[in-house]
């Protein structure tokens, strides 16, 4: 029984030993290979989320654009080959109840405030304003948000062709309400200004707010 003792004990520790340094030495490697693939896979339908991985538990972190992007996420992630649990820590960008986009024309430039949807939706619209309204400067106040009705950028691009034709003033689209407050730059812009205001808006947008004037040196015609 001795001698059992003696060969028995030291050949468990050992194993033991080995045992926990392989893991020691496997884990991280097989931390990183599940979170290349996770990661990847999530690339591959999205620009947003990220996945972190500790031993076969993941994590699933950013700003999902919409419930349907965020709901893409978490199928990719469970269905990851060899990830065991997914926690979910990923939110949703805020929703804007109304979506609202103001341009504001002043002497010191061009105001964009408001809500402006993911993606290359900004690059989208700066580059319009700048089309609009060449050689003057603008300033980029818009916070992403969800919640932008059907037909949003044809509305802030008819928007923007009229904040052009004011001196100063406020054109805001509210939801699908279109107000617009200003001084037209001379009466052929007041005129045209109102006549594009009692057609059909573009992007379902239905009239709100209209306050125009002209300069005081001109008159309407």
């Amino acid at each position: 029984m001795h001698t059992i003792k003696n060969w028995f004990w030291p050949g468990v520790i050992t194993i033991a030993l080995l045992t926990v340094l392989a893991v020691w030495f496997l884990t991280d490697p097989i931390d990183r290979e599940l979170t290349e693939t996770a990661n990847n896979a999530l690339e591959s339908e999205n620009t947003w989320a990220s996945a972190e991985i500790d031993g076969r538990d993941l994590t699933l972190k950013g700003i999902a654009p919409s419930e349907e992007a965020l709901a893409t996420a978490l199928k990719i992630a469970r269905e990851t080959r060899g990830v065991r649990v997914v926690d979910n820590q990923a939110t949703l960008l805020p929703l804007a109840v109304p979506f609202s986009f103001v341009v504001t024309k002043s002497d010191e430039g061009i105001l964009l405030s408001g809500n402006v949807p993911y993606g290359d939706a900004r690059a989208k619209i700066l580059a319009a304003a700048e089309n609009a309204m060449p050689g003057i400067e603008i300033l980029d106040e818009m916070a992403v948000a969800r919640g932008a009705p059907q037909g949003f950028f044809d509305l802030v691009s008819f928007a923007l062709a009229q904040a052009a034709q004011l001196t100063n003033g406020e054109v805001e689209i509210s939801g699908e309400t279109y107000n617009i407050r200003g001084t037209a730059a001379n009466s052929n812009d007041y005129d045209s200004l109102n006549a594009a205001l009692h057609t059909a808006l573009p992007g379902n947008g239905k009239p709100g707010e209209v306050k125009l004037e002209v300069p005081a040196n001109t008159s309407s015609n």
